[in-house]
């Protein structure tokens, strides 16, 4: 793979641990098609050990990093280069023992995470100047608008439940008119990426919950997931929600004390709840799709031209 970098004279390199790309170990539809779409437009020298980097580190201005340690191997990276280096971040409550430190060592330049509270939740002396907020995001080719009326009142639920980081989800399973399904990224991924979103677009109404504990505040990967596909996100709250433009008229958003409620309300007059329903495709289509990922790479890049 290093001699694939060798014959190019590029200044690009993605860090990435490649079988676990090509075994598709990610656990949402985000990061691999993220990943590929990256190698499309920009053919980038592919670092999957320690050897690469020092074999290539010298041509590199611009380094994107998949998540170090889960979908990337820890890198050493040479101080005396001027390399702008970004790296992944998602989850941050299950690094908080070396990440921070493993950035100041190794001069990272950006760290791109998928959430911005519980970031600085876990890590809140870590400069804002080397943080950039890069949501979750959909595959553009995976968009389903919403049908022209609803086709039935039920509300489905999905996903993990083996972690505190789903006490709510948990719960919710346990309420009246909630149909659950046993499929998740993690315990029960049964559906291929795009078998996924065919099955999500089937539902009107779909809930996206986590948990009560601040630690875990997290505005996963469904919350963006269930409106690409045309349904209606019944979301629990979260801190992140209006960054990302999540809002009372494009979601209907929930915390348990009004759960049963605002089910009730949907359950009672799903059609009420179509236009609601359209605005949360619409946020999707306009903020939260991988091209606009993409953007803000480009624009990351131009910055070292």
């Amino acid at each position: 793979m290093w001699l694939r970098g060798l014959l190019h004279n590029r200044s690009v390199g993605l860090v990435i641990d490649w079988r676990f790309h090509k075994r598709r170990g990610w656990v949402s539809i985000f990061a691999p098609f993220l990943v590929e779409a990256f190698i499309k437009r920009y053919d980038p020298v592919l670092l999957t050990s320690q050897l690469d980097y020092h074999l290539h580190k010298k041509k590199l201005r611009f380094i994107l990093a998949m998540e170090p340690g889960w979908a990337a191997p820890k890198l050493r990276y040479d101080r005396n280069q001027r390399h702008t280096i970004c790296v992944m971040a998602s989850d941050p409550h299950n690094k908080t023992d070396w990440f921070q430190e493993y950035v100041f060592a190794n001069n990272i330049t950006y760290v791109l995470s998928q959430y911005y509270s519980p970031f600085f939740y876990h890590f809140p002396s870590f400069p804002p100047e080397r943080f950039i907020h890069f949501p979750w995001a959909v595959p553009d080719q995976f968009l389903t608008p919403p049908p022209p009326s609803c086709r039935s009142n039920n509300v489905v639920l999905f996903g993990g439940r083996q972690s505190d980081a789903y006490d709510v989800r948990n719960w919710c399973r346990q309420q009246p008119g909630v149909t659950v399904y046993p499929y998740s990224g993690v315990e029960n991924k049964a559906l291929s990426d795009e078998g996924f979103f065919q099955w999500l677009a089937r539902f009107d109404a779909v809930i996206a919950a986590g948990s009560s504990l601040p630690q875990y505040d997290l505005v996963t990967p469904k919350y963006f997931e269930i409106p690409a596909a045309g349904a209606l996100l019944i979301g629990q709250r979260c801190t992140d929600l209006s960054r990302l433009g999540f809002n009372d008229r494009n979601a209907l958003l929930f915390s348990q004390s009004d759960f049963t409620a605002k089910l009730t309300a949907y359950r009672q007059h799903p059609e009420h709840f179509q236009e609601m329903r359209r605005r949360g495709h619409a946020l999707i289509k306009e903020r939260h799709l991988i091209s606009h990922r993409l953007t803000l790479l480009a624009e990351l890049i131009a910055q070292t031209d």
